[in-house]
């Protein structure tokens, strides 16, 4: 019986130590694949970054005579394969993206002849290929595609709605305002300064549907103070009569602030009276911005409002009080502060060395 142990003891053990042979065997056979994979990959990328190159060479000098010559257009069309048409598009964006009015006529009729081959990727699972297709669509087939850049405002992607967004929203493209605007609440958590930008792009003539919008009090409010900011870059006066009712009328942090920034710019004397309400606003964010506006609105009536608001214990509020004395006529209150050592001499003397106002 003992004899019989012993041997089914070393039995157990031997299958062990194969077992553990058999699984470093399949280990190093693993590593081998994935190696071999590897290199095959390595070697597939080399190939295909090679063939890039000696394309884009083969592109680059036809494609820049071409920008010099537009006649020259069809010459450089032949020199694209079938099979090379959305490496041709991808070429030709890089340079799209750098150059305005003639120059880039010129590369949307070298690419008009192959943007079809784009159609395809625009029905991909994957985000980014569809955000490639609508990149060249809308940069190089707008007016022709207008209608697939647009429907992409409404992809599930909120990249790619953005990329069709930024496509349309040129002062060239003034007629896809509606379309930009109507969609503008879904890119409500993107940087609020980036989307003005954006929208001010468009130029003059979409300042009305711009005014519209900041005035109309059924589109939200973080919309709205993106329409004020917009109007703010554009520099549009007429919006100043819509940004005093604003004020007097909504509570909304964000647009409140966006209204008073635009007061502040091409606001009138006459909209004083609804910015004084808010210059002890309990939120400080609300009441800097106040006060940023009472300065070029106000007069020397308003300085001993901008003189108590000096003591603002929130740095911004305080700041804005101060220039707001200096722009209202009070420059000589300034002076002497800093003149008799006063607590607050040392913001007066900064505001006082502000060169160009701020």
């Amino acid at each position: 019986m003992p004899d019989f142990l012993a041997r089914l003891s070393l039995t157990v053990g031997q299958a062990g130590l194969l077992i553990l042979l058999v699984v470093i065997a399949l280990l190093f056979i693993g590593t081998l694949i994935l190696s071999g994979y590897a290199l095959v990959m390595r070697s597939i990328n080399q190939r295909r970054e090679q063939r890039l190159a000696a394309l884009s060479e083969r592109w680059l000098e036809p494609v820049l005579a071409a920008v010099s010559d537009p006649s020259r257009v069809p010459e450089v069309q032949k020199l694209v394969d079938e099979g090379d048409a959305i490496r041709f598009l991808d070429f030709i964006i890089e340079y799209a993206r750098r150059v305005r009015g003639a120059e880039k006529r010129v590369l949307r009729d070298l690419a008009r002849p192959f943007l079809p081959h784009v159609l395809d990727r625009m029905e991909a699972r994957g985000t980014e290929m569809r955000a490639w297709a609508i990149q060249v669509l809308g940069t190089l087939g707008l007016p022709q595609y207008e209608k697939q850049v647009v429907a992409a405002l409404d992809d599930p992607s909120a990249l790619v709605a953005m990329i069709a967004a930024r496509a349309l929203a040129r002062e060239e493209t003034p007629q896809y305002a509606p379309a930009v605007l109507a969609r503008l609440e879904r890119f409500g958590e993107w940087n609020r300064m980036f989307l003005a930008s954006m929208l001010a792009a468009m130029g003059p003539e979409v300042s009305a549907e711009l005014r519209a919008g900041y005035a109309d009090e059924s589109i939200a409010p973080g919309t709205r103070a993106v329409m004020a900011e917009a109007l703010l870059r554009q520099g549009d006066f007429l919006a100043g009569d819509i940004a005093a009712r604003v004020v007097r009328s909504d509570q909304h942090i964000d647009l409140l602030a966006s209204s008073f920034r635009l007061l502040a710019a091409i606001g009138r004397p006459e909209h004083v009276d609804a910015v004084r309400p808010h210059c002890r606003s309990d939120d400080p964010v609300v009441r800097s911005q106040a006060l940023r506006a009472m300065g070029p609105l106000g007069d020397p009536g308003d300085v001993p409002v901008l003189l108590e608001a000096m003591d603002d214990e929130s740095p911004w509020p305080a700041l804005y009080a101060a220039r707001g004395v200096r722009d209202a006529g009070g420059r000589q209150t300034l002076e002497s502060m800093v003149a008799e050592g006063d607590q607050r001499a040392s913001l007066a003397r900064q505001v006082l060395r502000e060169v160009g106002g701020e």
